[in-house]
């Protein structure tokens, strides 16, 4: 699999600082030009959708949020993901962003759009069951288990509450080699979903959960 790489951190970083600085859309509008000249190379567009999740990122955190604007950006981003996906399906940030983004931009409550959201929710599920298979082949790195605890959230807001399967990717995630992941920005959008796991009182194994990030994300 392609792995993370200090160049997506510094990237993402980058955007999301001039993006409080209300600086990033001369980032974020030079990198779309780029994209839209180089339509032949699956990894053009992979710098403006990293670029577009860290404005997102920011944006949504801040009380001047648009919300048609957040849901065309939302749409920029998966469509831009697919077409790397579709040159690169083992470029394991790209699916994991996919992945990402679908879970957090579609809660089980947003019911203005009911259908969407179960419709984009599954598509989530699929991939993280082909990116669980895919790091199954690949030689292991300590963010793969954020995929566990992403899959995990999934699997507990669906209608099928399955505790026993969210116990055996618990388990996963733990099973293998923790150490720091050494990714000042992207560690933070990568510690979202051992958060959100330890902030429900409903799920097992919150100890093991707890250590894992403790392992991943030291200090943090």
């Amino acid at each position: 699999m392609l792995p993370v790489t200090r160049a997506d951190d510094e990237l993402f970083s980058t955007v999301m600082a001039a993006a409080r600085l209300g600086r990033a859309h001369k980032i974020v509008a030079k990198l779309s030009e780029r994209y839209g000249q180089d339509w032949g190379d699956p990894l053009a567009g992979y710098p403006y959708a990293l670029a577009m999740v860290a404005l997102m990122q920011v944006e949504l955190t801040s009380s001047g949020l648009d919300e048609q604007q957040a849901v065309a950006n939302y749409s920029e981003i998966i469509e831009s993901l697919g077409d790397l996906l579709y040159g690169v399906p083992e470029h394991w940030l790209g699916r994991y962003l996919r992945i990402r983004m679908r879970t957090m931009m579609m809660p089980p409550e947003h019911a203005e759009y009911p259908r969407f959201v179960v419709e984009e929710r599954g598509r989530a599920a699929k991939d993280a069951d082909e990116l669980i298979a895919r790091q199954a082949e690949a030689d292991w790195q300590p963010w793969f288990a954020a995929t566990y605890l992403l899959a995990a959230r999934l699997l507990w807001e669906s209608d099928d509450r399955d505790l026993g399967r969210i116990g055996e990717l618990v388990a996963a995630a733990a099973a293998r080699p923790g150490g720091p992941i050494g990714f000042r920005a992207l560690g933070g959008l990568l510690r979202e979903p051992f958060l959100w796991y330890l902030a429900q009182p409903g799920l097992p194994d919150h100890d093991k959960v707890a250590r894992i990030m403790a392992d991943l994300f030291p200090g943090a």
